[in-house]
C-alpha cells in the first residue's frame, strides 16, 4: 500500500516518541473547554465565533440590561412609594431580589463573553505548559475528561430540577393549562409586571429572558469548577510525578557522581514545571477574578434571602411550594461549596508535593531539591477574587459562619416581633377590660 508524503510526515511527527515522548497530540482539558465555549454560544457567549453569534449575544445582552433597568425602575417605585401594589410578589423584597437576580445573570454574561475572548490567548499558554510536563515520570491524567463530564452532567441536572421546582411552585399543580403560561409570567416576574399589564405577546419574550437568565446565572458557577478541576489536574500531575521520583530515589543504594548529576537536572526540570504551572494559575486568576467575585457575593446574597424568607414568613403554602423552598436553598449552598471546594483544591495541590520532599534521604538531597520546597513552601497559589479574597477551604468555613450570624439575628428580631406583639395584646386586653363596667 503506496503511503503518501503527508501522512507520512504525520506519522513522523506524531507518532516519534524521540521528538514528542510520552507528549499527548492533544489536550483532553482544553478539547473540552473548547467544546462547553461552543455550546455557550446559544446562550450569548460568543468569544471569537462568526459575526451572526456576535449579533446573538449582542441581542441576548440588550435583553437582560433592559429587562435589568425594568427591574430597577420598579425596586426605585417601591421604595419612593410611588407603587400601587407592593405585596406579595410585588413587595420590596421581592423586587430587589428579582434584580439582584438579572444583576447577577447580566454580570455573567458579560464576565463570561470577555474570558471567552481571552480563553483563545490562555489555552495557548496552557498548551505551552503541557509541554513544560513533558517528563518521564508525569503521566497524563486519563481519568480528568470523565470527571468534567460527570461534574457537567451533575450541575446541569441540578440547575434543571431546581427550575423545573421553581415553575411547578408558582404554577401549582391545580392551574388551568390555558392559564399555566399567565400564572408563572405574573407570580415570577410580578415585580415587573402588573395583572392589567400583561397581554399574550408579552410573555414568550419574559419566558426566553427568564431561562437565558438562569442559564447564565448557573453557567459561570460551572465553569470555575471545570477551570479549577483542569488547574487542580496539573498540580496533582505533578505532585505524583514527585512521589514516584522519591520512591525510586528510595529504592537507589550506591551513589555516583553521574547519578546526582542526572537527578539534579530531573529536579530542575520538575521546579521548573511547577514555576511554569504557578505562573499559569495566575494568568487563569487575571482573567478570572471578576468571575469569582461576583460568583461568591450573589450567591452569599441569595442564601441569605432564601433563610430570610423562610424564617420571616416560613415555609408557607402547597407542597410544591414548600418543596421548591427547601430545594432551592439546598440547590445554592451545593453549588457554593462546589465552586469553593474545587477552587480552593488548587492551593491545597499546590502544597502536596512537600511532604514527599521531606522524605528525600540526605544523600540524594541537593540544591534543586532545596529550592523546589522553599518555592512550594514559601509561594501562595489559590484563586482570589480580584484579591478580596482567596479561595481556600477556610473561606467557606467564614461564609458559614457569616450565614449562621446572619440567621441568629434573624431568629433574635423575629422573637422581638413576637414578644411586641405579644405584649401589645396583653396591653389591649387589660385597657378593655379596664374600660368595661
Amino acid at each position: 500500500m503506496k503511503i503518501t508524503k503527508a501522512k507520512g510526515v504525520k506519522t513522523f511527527y506524531y507518532g516519534n516518541e524521540l521528538l514528542l515522548p510520552n507528549q499527548p497530540y492533544h489536550d483532553t482539558f482544553l478539547q473540552f473547554m473548547n467544546t462547553i465555549f461552543k455550546w455557550a454560544r446559544c446562550f450569548g457567549i460568543a468569544g471569537f465565533s462568526s459575526m451572526l453569534w456576535q449579533i446573538w449575544a449582542a441581542f441576548v445582552l440588550i435583553s437582560l440590561a433592559l429587562t435589568e433597568c425594568g427591574a430597577i425602575w420598579k425596586v426605585i417605585k417601591a421604595l419612593a412609594g410611588w407603587a400601587r401594589d407592593t405585596a406579595n410578589h410585588r413587595s420590596v423584597t421581592a423586587r430587589f431580589a428579582g434584580a439582584m437576580f438579572y444583576a447577577a445573570s447580566l454580570t455573567s454574561q458579560i464576565l463570561c463573553w470577555r474570558l471567552s475572548y481571552r480563553w483563545r490567548a490562555l489555552a495557548k499558554y496552557w498548551a505551552s505548559v503541557e509541554w513544560v510536563l513533558n517528563i518521564k515520570y508525569v503521566s497524563p491524567d486519563h481519568g480528568l475528561k470523565k470527571r468534567l463530564l460527570a461534574v457537567t452532567a451533575f450541575m446541569a441536572t441540578g440547575a434543571t430540577i431546581e427550575h423545573l421546582m421553581s415553575i411547578l411552585a408558582t404554577t401549582g399543580i391545580d392551574c388551568p393549562f390555558s392559564d399555566i403560561l399567565k400564572t408563572y409570567v405574573l407570580k415570577s416576574h410580578g415585580f415587573l409586571l402588573l395583572d392589567q399589564e400583561y397581554y399574550k405577546m408579552i410573555a414568550p419574550p419574559v419566558l426566553f429572558v427568564s431561562n437565558i437568565a438562569t442559564i447564565l446565572w448557573n453557567f459561570q458557577d460551572i465553569l470555575i469548577v471545570l477551570i479549577s478541576m483542569g488547574l487542580t489536574s496539573r498540580y496533582h500531575r505533578l505532585n505524583m510525578c514527585v512521589a514516584t521520583v522519591c520512591s525510586e530515589l528510595h529504592k537507589e543504594r550506591k551513589w555516583s557522581k553521574d547519578n546526582e548529576i542526572l537527578q539534579v537536572y530531573l529536579w530542575r526540570k520538575i521546579r521548573e514545571a511547577y514555576v511554569k504551572q504557578a505562573l499559569l494559575v495566575r494568568k487563569i486568576n487575571s482573567a478570572f477574578g471578576l468571575i469569582l467575585l461576583f460568583s461568591n457575593f450573589f450567591s452569599f446574597y441569595f442564601i441569605c434571602l432564601q433563610l430570610f424568607l423562610g424564617i420571616t414568613q416560613g415555609f408557607t403554602g402547597d407542597v410544591f411550594q414548600k418543596m421548591y423552598s427547601i430545594v432551592s436553598l439546598a440547590w445554592i449552598c451545593v453549588r457554593t461549596c462546589c465552586v469553593v471546594l474545587a477552587a480552593a483544591d488548587i492551593y491545597e495541590n499546590s502544597k502536596r508535593a512537600l511532604p514527599y520532599l521531606y522524605t528525600c534521604r540526605a544523600q540524594f538531597y541537593n540544591i534543586e531539591i532545596e529550592r523546589l520546597q522553599d518555592q512550594l513552601d514559601k509561594d501562595h497559589i489559590a484563586l482570589s477574587g480580584m484579591g478580596f479574597f482567596n479561595l481556600t477551604r477556610t473561606v467557606l468555613l467564614q461564609v458559614a459562619s457569616s450565614v449562621i450570624t446572619y440567621v441568629l439575628v434573624l431568629v433574635q428580631y423575629d422573637n422581638r416581633g413576637d414578644e411586641q406583639q405579644t405584649t401589645n395584646v396583653t396591653n389591649a386586653n387589660i385597657t378593655l377590660n379596664d374600660t368595661m363596667p
